[in-house]
């Protein structure tokens, strides 16, 4: 079958990646007498590990077998009581449900045996994570936007809970509105996704106001994060840049740039992160923005390292650079047109230079 072929291509690369490993060994063993001659503790060493349990996981992954348990909507605690977390407490006022909502600076409970949903802006995680004790860690639902991947990394979080809301809230308190689209066969469907140990209970929160968010795999649900990476930082960026335009008016006046903008963001993921995203991405974002027409575009200095500032940290690395063998190298800018956009922000004050050099 087709999924026999491709787990069989895929052993047929770990075989092929072993045998290298087992070559670079052999290359090392045979290192010039001169390199031996150095102390022990300052040798260079590859070790070679053979754990069949992360190529069980990856052929699970394959064939479609991994499955997180089911969980359903309970009494939470919500970490922000902004527009987001508001919204998420009268959601579960609605089933029944007694909250516990926290505010900045207040640490989050060990014993509450449900979910911990961060409805912070992104800036605030590094705080949130601090105030959460260890045990509860596997609990946290992150729900803003933007690029936190370095950001799990760097407090050892792999795989967490994590939600990509596709939606509009203009006040708090107020009456969301679902950011759903229609595709070229005329299916109309929600863009919300959340995959982790809450997904069921999230989604299912979500439901009961109205608000369509699918459960997907670990793999979609990151495409959609980052699909929302790439809308969020084109649109508000070209609709900065054009006098603070709505979302709507970017769509419609300044469609083939922010689509350029997009194309260029999403060819970004795809070879910097070996990430595709999902076909039609130009008319699915347009449909998005068009949908949320009322939202206005702004530059937000909080969410800069998350969105504009984590493209522009590679365009930094662009230039001549020489090679410890003396060659020299151009590196290319990777993102010259989301570069020439955010330069000429800079230039009319709406982004503040600190914020570039620091990215």
């Amino acid at each position: 079958t087709e999924d026999q072929q491709g787990v069989y291509r895929v052993y047929m690369l770990l075989v092929s990646l072993a045998a290298g490993c087992l070559l670079a060994t052999s290359a090392l063993q045979r290192s010039p007498p001169a390199r031996r001659r150095c102390s022990r503790s300052r040798l260079p060493t590859l070790q070679v590990n053979s754990d069949s349990r992360a190529t069980q996981e990856y052929f699970d992954f394959l064939l479609g077998k991994t499955e997180i348990e089911p969980t359903e909507d309970q009494p939470s605690v919500i970490v922000g009581g902004g527009k987001i977390g508001e919204m998420l407490r009268e959601f579960g006022e609605r089933r029944g449900f007694e909250d516990v909502v926290l505010g900045r600076g207040e640490a989050i409970p060990s014993g509450h045996p449900g979910p911990v949903y961060l409805a912070v802006p992104a800036a605030e995680l590094d705080a949130a994570i601090e105030l959460c004790p260890e045990e509860k860690r596997d609990d946290l639902v992150f729900l803003s936007d933007g690029q936190l991947e370095p950001l799990f990394q760097r407090h050892g979080l792999y795989g967490p809970c994590q939600a990509s809301l596709w939606l509009a809230l203009m006040r708090r308190g107020g009456k969301p509105v679902d950011g759903r689209v229609t595709d070229l066969s005329g299916t109309t469907d929600g863009l919300s996704r959340v995959h982790g140990k809450w997904s069921g209970a999230f989604a299912m929160r979500m439901g009961t106001g109205g608000i369509l968010c699918r459960e997907a795999n670990q793999r979609d649900a990151r495409r959609t994060t980052l699909e929302k990476l790439v809308f969020v930082t084109a649109y508000n960026l070209v609709g900065a840049a054009h006098g603070g335009l709505s979302m709507g008016e970017v769509a419609g006046k300044h469609g083939e740039e922010v689509g350029a903008m997009c194309r260029e963001l999403a060819s970004f993921v795809r070879y910097t992160l070996s990430v595709s995203l999902f076909s039609g991405l130009d008319d699915r974002l347009a449909d998005y923005a068009r949908t949320m027409e009322f939202l206005p575009t702004r530059l937000d200095a909080g969410a800069f390292p998350f969105t504009s500032g984590y493209f522009y940290r590679y365009t930094k690395m662009a230039g001549t650079r020489t090679t410890p063998a003396g060659i020299k190298v151009e590196i290319p800018d990777t993102t010259p047109l989301h570069t020439e956009y955010l330069l000429e922000a800079r230039d009319r004050g709406l982004v503040g230079k600190e914020l570039l050099d620091a990215a």
